[in-house]
């Protein structure tokens, strides 16, 4: 990082406020010792997260050749990145890549890999590394670093949040952090069509015989109550929340024709990142996900059809 004078930062497609965070904070930090520093994303940003600083700078395309070092922030695996496609030169160019994730599902893609499964948090993970460097963390990266750890532990609720987690929320605080903002930003601002959405997918919900709490959204739904996929961030926490359940799926589908699935779990007996392996996804134990091709179809449950193979029925 040092010796590159300018960089590309880039979040994984469908960007939250860990992927959002992370970025931020690492390109303040690089572009107060002289670099000049972008950031991408295939997508748009969530609104939860537009209010950090230079969120509005973010590009969704840039050309490879104008950088001499690309980073990937919380990308668990490669095709989350995304540019890699447009882009093959990425890996194979001869410019160094540096990878800086926490996931458990993480291969190792880059030419350079910062991986700590054991972190809550991307920004948890770069929080250490600027101590490291001792680079200055400013009341701007604070603010950004907490922003990426409150949403990764669900506003401090998840099992992922550990005794080391409050104290560097706490010196994030101490640094000019502004956690009522944040909170405010990331669980407490709720329009009504994304309410809307939540009661779709809350009336549909069911428990199969495996004990697997199960709901889903299609893309009707989205134009019925006149939402977006991004509107359902955070209903997984009550599918979640559902007495004697051995974990939960929320199936998304989109307009493109690909259907997201969301994984979460209580449990201390079920690993989700091998469930969600076996529909080529990953994450943590106990949050995962795994994307497909396909349109969401009721059947006696929900199925995913491709079309090719006959699909996945949940």
């Amino acid at each position: 990082m040092l010796k590159a004078d300018r960089i590309c930062i880039i979040s994984h497609r469908g960007p939250d406020g860990d992927a959002v965070g992370a970025n931020l904070a690492l390109r303040l930090a690089l572009e107060a010792l002289g670099k000049t520093v972008i950031s991408a994303c295939v997508d748009t940003l969530p609104t939860n997260s537009k209010f950090l600083p230079k969120a509005d700078t973010y590009v969704q395309d840039f050309d490879y050749e104008d950088f001499d070092l690309i980073i990937s922030v919380d990308c668990g695996d490669l095709k989350l990145v995304k540019f890699h496609e447009t882009k093959p030169e990425i890996l194979t160019g001869g410019k160094p890549f540096i990878n800086i994730d926490h996931h458990e599902s993480n291969n190792g893609f880059g030419t350079i890999n910062i991986v700590d499964p054991h972190a809550c948090a991307t920004c948890l993970i770069l929080y250490s590394f600027f101590a490291f460097c001792d680079w200055k963390i400013t009341i701007d990266i604070a603010n950004c670093l907490l922003h990426g750890i409150y949403f990764d532990t669900g506003g401090m609720m998840h099992s992922n949040t550990t005794s080391v987690v409050f104290k560097v929320c706490g010196d994030l605080m101490s640094r000019g952090a502004d956690v009522k903002r944040i909170s405010k930003e990331l669980f407490h601002t709720t329009p009504v069509n994304k309410l809307r959405l939540w009661g779709k997918i809350l009336e549909r919900t069911y428990v199969n015989e495996e004990g697997v709490t199960i709901s889903a959204v299609s893309k009707q739904d989205y134009r019925m109550v006149g939402a977006s996929s991004r509107d359902t961030g955070g209903v997984i926490d009550y599918l979640n929340a559902v007495p004697g359940s051995k974990y939960c799926v929320l199936l998304a589908e989109d307009e493109k024709g690909f259907v997201k699935g969301s994984l979460r779990t209580q449990r201390e007996d079920v690993n989700l990142s091998d469930v969600a392996g076996q529909w080529g996804g990953g994450g943590h134990p106990k949050a995962a996900g795994f994307g497909m091709t396909g349109h969401l179809k009721p059947v006696m449950h929900w199925k995913v059809e491709d079309g090719e193979n006959g699909g996945v029925e949940f």
